[in-house]
């Protein structure tokens, strides 16, 4: 060969180590991050709304909180069976307005994510192992916020292994560092998804089990309090086309949480639908129902009713008009049944005319309207439910006008 080839050859390498090299040193740079302020209709701080018993919220208009989520994650190594291993980073800040965390009310930096992983593993069948700190297993609706499913955590697992019908996981995971070294809880989540029942539709299952570990402290000869062990099991179906172009979820799921001595703490029975899709073209919709059973033997039993929906119509360049309406209703064995309608109107700029453009900025205006049986609560709950009754404890009606920016990359 001469000189000439040898060199072409030589070159080719050299940019292709070249090439290999620079993208395993890239970092991949994403991210959540949501801001804004408001004022209430009587004066002061910007208020939310939420019914006491109800699992969550309509969130459009309705989030008095900070949620930054830089994500920073790169590849170490590539191996020749052409695996993949990364590291992830996400600094985060989450807080709600009138929320102290460690003596200050300013904002406050953790890790929300820190783990390591190695994707595309031949001997997983494509599959994932990963250790750290990290959001698992979450499934979550858009507009009221909802984790059907979720077990964030440190921990360690597999995750999205071809097992011909679906893909499984399996993973352990403990609560976080400011955990008792005598008193911690675990968890081992299981899921098999991607189990097609159709072109357009499959099937996913979720199975957890909970449980304390615990040891006696050798310091004080005292053993901590035995918790409650507990199970779940999800099943949710997904399938595009049903109703248009749209995307139906049709979700179950029932958890246990079980006395140290076995008795039944806790049940609930969830079933949820969601069905999203377009109307004329220039206007997105997205609808939730959703009912709870809930059987407690500290309280009492209790079923919530959920039905909500949200519109998001493009009117013009980067302009767009949202309407979000929700109504809950808690129905308590030992108490009256309360409800409460929340109604947001917004108008929104965006980078794009897709209802999922972003960033985004809004500008909206919030009511809530609820029964003497909610009003009779109202001051319980999260953290924003003792500041919606400071403002509005001797009415049955309370409103917002606010601005949000909303981004994710």
């Amino acid at each position: 060969m001469n000189k000439i080839g040898l060199s072409l050859i030589a070159l080719a390498v050299t940019g292709s180590l070249s090439a290999q090299a620079a993208e395993i040193g890239a970092v991949d740079f994403s991210g959540y991050f949501r801001a804004g302020t408001g004022v209430n209709s009587r004066g002061g701080t910007m208020t939310c709304f939420q019914l006491p018993g109800a699992d969550t919220k309509w969130r459009l208009g309705n989030e008095c909180d900070y949620t930054i989520e830089p994500n920073l994650a790169t590849t170490i190594a590539k191996t020749q069976d052409g695996s993949e291993w990364r590291v992830h980073f996400m600094p985060s800040v989450y807080r709600a307005y009138g929320q102290i965390e460690n003596g200050t009310s300013e904002l406050t930096t953790r890790f929300g994510q820190v783990y390591a992983y190695g994707r595309n593993v031949p001997q997983l069948n494509g599959g994932t192992v990963w250790a750290g700190r990290r959001f698992y297993n979450r499934l979550q609706l858009g507009i009221n916020d909802q984790f059907l499913e979720r077990n964030d955590g440190d921990g360690a697992g597999v995750e999205d292994i071809n097992v011909g019908i679906g893909k499984f996981s399996a993973a352990f995971m403990m609560s976080g560092l400011d955990s008792d070294v005598n008193d911690n809880r675990f968890a081992l989540p299981l899921r098999l998804t991607d189990i097609k029942t159709g072109k357009d539709s499959s099937l996913s299952v979720y199975a957890t089990y909970e449980g304390q570990s615990r040891s006696e402290d050798q310091n004080t000869n005292t053993s901590p309090n035995g918790q409650p062990s507990g199970h779940a099991l999800g099943i949710y179906h997904r399938a595009k086309g049903w109703i248009g172009e749209g995307e139906t979820l049709i979700g179950a799921r029932y958890d246990k949480n079980n006395t140290a001595r076995g008795a039944v703490d806790q049940k609930n029975t969830r079933l949820v639908i969601q069905q999203t899709g377009k109307m004329l073209r220039a206007t997105d919709w997205d609808v939730i129902g959703e009912v709870r059973w809930r059987n407690e033997k500290a309280a009492g039993d209790s079923t919530w009713y959920s039905l909500g929906g949200r519109t998001d119509t493009h009117i013009s360049g980067p302009f767009r008009f949202l309407v979000e309406l929700g109504h809950d209703i808690v129905k308590p064995d030992n108490g009256e049944t309360r409800n409460l309608t929340k109604l947001t109107l917004a108008g929104a700029i965006s980078a794009g005319n897709e209802a999922g453009s972003r960033p985004t900025f809004r500008v909206f205006y919030t009511y809530a309207r609820w029964n003497d049986a909610a009003k009779a609560v109202l001051g319980t709950g999260w953290v924003n439910e003792s500041r919606a009754k400071e403002v509005f404890g001797n009415s049955n009606s309370g409103s917002s006008i606010g601005v949000q920016a909303e981004a994710w990359w």
